[in-house]
């Protein structure tokens, strides 16, 4: 049964970003049973059916960076920091990991210097992952549809679909079987 509650508290946070000027919009459905604080300048888009649990942050660091969550996704604690681009596909279950597509700051020895490079590569996850918690999903990662992100995994890199992830650096464990 749909939590009134929560249905309610999805209402007001779907009125109140916008209200206050921030790029968010959710679908039909959306509910939060924790808290979501929304931030910066980006657009923040979750699809039909959408549940928040925990303390859910997806923020964005420029006016142009976009954070799309697809249908019938549970997010529970998630953080999320985007300079440019991260995809979540529909069906996916996310715990308190953290998705980045940038590295916020240089890794060279000269990071100081305001020139310094920051990597900065769009994240894509498929439709039905599950990304357990404590993991990290670094800058230009892609895991592929029906995959498994263990607990405390770190990817940075293309996984494929259907495969159990695990570690860090996180590598495939194996194959999962067809239901």
């Amino acid at each position: 049964m749909m939590s009134l509650h929560a249905l309610l508290k999805g209402w007001v946070y779907k009125l109140w970003y916008p209200m206050r000027g921030l790029r968010f919009s959710a679908g039909p459905n959306f509910r939060v049973h924790g808290s979501l604080t929304v931030r910066g300048p980006g657009t923040v888009t979750f699809g039909r059916d959408v549940t928040i649990g925990m303390h859910v942050t997806p923020y964005t660091h420029h006016r142009d960076a976009i954070i799309r969550v697809g249908d019938h996704c549970f997010l529970n604690g998630t953080r999320f920091g985007c300079q440019q681009h991260i995809e979540i596909g529909r069906d996916c279950i996310i715990g308190d990991a953290r998705i980045m597509d940038t590295n916020f700051h240089s890794t060279r020895a000269d990071r100081w210097r305001d020139d310094a490079p920051v990597v900065t590569r769009p994240v894509h996850v498929a439709s039905n992952v599950w990304i357990g918690a404590q993991s990290g999903i670094l800058p230009g990662s892609e895991i592929g549809e029906n995959s498994v992100v263990g607990f405390g995994a770190v990817c940075s890199g293309l996984f494929p679909a259907d495969v159990v992830i695990a570690g860090n650096p996180a590598v495939v464990l194996r194959l999962i079987e067809p239901a």
